[in-house]
């Protein structure tokens, strides 16, 4: 597998697409950590806001769901993390499970099941394992039942401001995805 990185600019983010193209066509697996890719609530150059990580890490997960590994008929090994203190780290650890509903949906309307079924093959964030970067500030913050903060990437500004055992809680409930 290779370690990947990505900054927060379109260039790095189609570079990132396309390199992890070229691994998972030649048989390999890719890592990548999003956190540098600013969050929704922050705003862009060109005015507005950002459409947010997850969003581009659905790309990601879209280029793994084309690209086969090695050209076979398994997917491509991803694995995406997003660090505790990220302003979208709530609908990252989310989204997994959000498309598995949708998934569910399909099936029970008749779509075919299966990771290669239609159900399956139109719902995004399937193509990868999600991780949380952990660090030891946040595990004391949880243990102490302490508030935590969740920082703006462009500027370090407090975005949010949760409880710590509440993002914890969050991440044990989903931890099964």
């Amino acid at each position: 597998c290779f370690l990947l990185a990505v900054e927060d600019n379109l260039d790095s983010i189609l570079d990132n697409a396309k390199t992890e193209m070229r691994i998972f066509k030649n048989g390999s697996g890719a890592g990548l950590n999003i956190s540098k890719l600013r969050g929704k609530t922050e705003y862009i150059t060109g005015g507005g806001r950002s459409s947010g990580a997850n969003s581009f890490n659905q790309i990601f997960d879209s280029v793994a769901k084309s690209i086969k590994s090695g050209g076979a008929v398994r997917r491509s090994a991803r694995m995406v993390v997003m660090n505790d203190n990220h302003p979208d780290i709530e609908e990252f650890i989310l989204c997994k499970s959000k498309e598995e509903e949708k998934a569910k949906i399909l099936i029970n309307h008749g779509y075919e099941n299966g990771p290669a079924g239609e159900a399956y093959s139109t719902v995004s964030y399937q193509n990868g394992n999600h991780s949380v970067k952990i660090t030891d500030k946040f595990l004391e913050a949880v243990e102490k039942d302490d508030d935590w903060n969740l920082i703006h990437v462009t500027d370090g500004e407090i975005n949010k401001t949760i409880k710590a055992k509440y993002l914890w809680n969050l991440i044990d409930s989903e931890a099964h995805m």
